[in-house]
């Protein structure tokens, strides 16, 4: 069976009504974000695609943050699959007045280590500030959940309204089967699962593994809290030189045993949100004895730092507050003859270092390139998606060993202080890297993507600066090594940031070595002085990363 490409490219195809007589070509069940980036570049395809919400859609916590390299996987995938809109999800200008309007911006990512019964030491804290030419930000993820539903359905997606979720999922020799609580039951032939924990077609392939596939052990305590003091208010800056306010960027409470990520939602003019998301996560086994009410379990965290006390001394939580004993969880079998396993519903790991949001669209990318070409030759053989599974196994692995070590980490502030520098290289280098390879693949005879398919090299996907893989595996090393006890954090830190300080494809003007350059600004001095190592001195490899069209300052997501 072929399908037709006759689909218009601004994105006013209209959605036909829902039947429950049609068969659909892809039943995505979960209109949560991925669910709706999927049936948007399903649609735009020709697919036909029936979107069925999921009773979890809206029970997991909110307080996603993008970073530069989050903007450039979904530029790759705006650009691939021709949908503008998600190209604005990289540039919050660009953005919807609604979105916008209940979202926050991201200017920093703030880093401040807290010891109990201690007021926070200016000099245990970390702040890196986004370059003016991207508009990094925090998603309300209700609002942007919505808003990719109505993407999907201007590109033509069936979107099934809230309320009618789905109540049970299987497959049979032709396709799937949806039944929701309305009593119907939907026919397609392949079934995308991003409904969450409670997955049918995850319990029906084996449940979930009894122990997570994950090193990383976490209880989550979150909620919406309004009242939460901007930390500049608790701490004059004036205590802390060079820094820009805190509360205008994503803020990082760390002790040792856990962290608090802060996402404000009111921190522009455009802002009508008062709620900022509050993360709390800890390991369970340096926290025992909690109360096991959430809200007093935070406030026995929070009283034990005084600048923390202070600054939710006047919060109160909005939403319901999640508490989950262990939040990781990982399914037992993540795809099957005309079902895949996507995003929440295969892996949940902790929300941290904006790794979760970055990922859905890291294997939203992954997955379409391979259900379109199926649905369109009608072969649904499950190789492609065996390679797509075995690639989110590795991105998800890859994620769980940052966040290990995050948490190791996290035991003392100068280790704090060197693992926070690999983890801005990787992150400048892979979207520096992305942008390249996704710019060459735009510009090849024939749009041939197999750059950014590279799916065998796991979690750094596509070709980067020669040393960066060595480096980034030697510093968590490292990390690990201290973890298990074989090494003291001084020490693995101090071998970082020597470490940092000799490699030649890291360009001096960052000053990863230096344990005292603690607040990063990408100032017009610094972007010279690039510009000079890159004539004089640079690696060619990264001079590539580095020409004119990889770097230019943009003011539209159309235009990038």
């Amino acid at each position: 069976m072929k399908i037709k490409r006759t689909v218009p490219a601004t994105g006013d195809r209209t959605a036909p009504p829902a039947d429950p007589r049609e068969k659909y070509d892809v039943a995505v069940l979960g209109a949560t974000m991925a669910g709706g980036l999927l049936a948007a570049v399903l649609a735009r395809q020709g697919v036909r695609v029936l979107v069925v919400p999921s009773a979890e859609d809206r029970t997991e916590p909110s307080g996603e943050t993008t970073v530069p390299y989050t903007a450039e996987v979904f530029l790759l995938l705006a650009k691939r699959f021709d949908i503008p809109e998600i190209a604005a999800f990289g540039l919050f200008p660009d953005l919807p007045a609604d979105v916008r309007r209940d979202s926050g911006i991201k200017k920093s990512l703030g880093f401040l280590y807290h010891r109990r019964g201690q007021a926070q030491n200016p000099e245990e804290s970390v702040q890196f500030n986004v370059p003016g030419e991207h508009a990094e930000w925090h998603l309300e993820r209700r609002t942007v959940d919505a808003y990719t539903q109505r993407i999907a359905h201007q590109y033509g997606a069936v979107v099934l309204p809230h309320g009618v979720h789905v109540t049970d999922a299987w497959t049979e020799d032709d396709g799937g089967r949806v039944e929701t609580v309305d009593g119907h039951v939907w026919k397609a032939r392949y079934v995308v699962d991003v409904s969450g924990p409670g997955s049918f077609l995850v319990a029906r392939n084996g449940g979930d593994d009894p122990e997570p596939r994950l090193g990383l052990r976490s209880r989550v305590i979150a909620t919406h809290m309004t009242g939460v003091a901007p930390y500049e208010e608790v701490r004059s800056t004036a205590e802390y030189p060079r820094t820009t306010a805190w509360s205008e960027g994503t803020v990082h409470h760390l002790f040792d045993g856990g962290w608090i990520q802060l996402v404000r939602f009111d921190n522009h003019s455009a802002g009508a949100n008062p709620a900022t998301g509050v993360t709390l996560s800890l390991d369970p086994g340096r926290w025992e004895g909690l109360p096991d009410e959430p809200e007093k379990a935070f406030r026995a965290v929070v009283e034990q730092f005084p600048d923390l006390d202070r600054q939710f001394a006047g919060a109160t939580a909005v939403r319901p507050w999640t508490d989950v004993p262990l939040w990781q969880r990982t399914a037992a079998t993540t795809y099957g003859d005309r079902w895949f396993a996507l995003e929440r519903t295969a892996v949940r790991n902790d929300l941290f270092l904006s790794r979760d949001v970055t990922m859905a669209a890291e294997v939203v990318h992954a997955l379409a390139g391979v259900l379109v070409p199926a649905v369109r030759r009608d072969d649904f053989s499950t190789a492609p998606f065996a390679r797509v599974a075995a690639f989110q196994d590795e991105l998800s692995a890859f994620n769980d060993r940052w966040l290990r070590c995050a948490r190791i980490a996290a035991g003392e502030f100068r280790l704090w202080n060197a693992f926070s520098r690999v983890w801005l290289l990787w992150q400048i280098l892979a979207d520096l890297s992305l942008k390249r390879a996704r710019l060459d693949c735009e510009s090849s005879a024939g749009r041939d993507w197999t750059p950014v398919e590279r799916f065998e090299l796991g979690g750094i996907w596509f070709h980067v600066p020669e040393g960066l893989r060595d480096t980034v595996d030697r510093s968590l090393r490292s990390i690990e090594r201290v973890g298990k006890g074989e090494l003291s954090p001084v020490s693995a830190a101090d071998g970082i940031f020597a470490e940092l300080s000799r490699e030649k494809f890291i360009p001096p003007l960052y000053a990863f070595g230096d344990p005292d350059a603690r607040v990063y600004h990408f100032t017009l001095p610094k972007r010279l002085k690039m510009l000079w190592w890159v004539k004089t001195s640079a690696p060619e490899d990264f001079r590539r990363l580095l020409t004119r069209d990889n770097v230019t300052s943009v003011t539209s997501a159309s235009s990038r």
